[in-house]
């Protein structure tokens, strides 16, 4: 299955309270969020909410030490 793993960061509008699941397997065809296309995989989704209504810069390279949010890995190529 085809992954969608990009190499720049996604801005997410996150409501405050909402229950999110990130996707960490890259074949989410809502991905960064996961819709469950990682049965099988091994993967398992990252579940995170926010506090009050912000923008966040999620990770999309599949590299980043602070998934879901972006570090900057993607920034480093490989």
């Amino acid at each position: 299955m085809e992954t969608h793993f990009q190499n720049a960061p996604y801005k997410a509008s996150l409501d405050a309270n909402k229950e999110y699941w990130y996707c960490t397997c890259g074949q989410s065809e809502t991905f960064p969020f996961c819709d469950g296309n990682h049965e099988g995989t091994g993967k398992t989704p990252i579940k995170f909410s926010e506090k009050i209504e912000t923008d966040r810069w999620l990770c999309r390279c599949g590299r980043s030490g602070r998934k879901p949010y972006c570090d900057g890995s993607h920034q480093q190529g490989g």
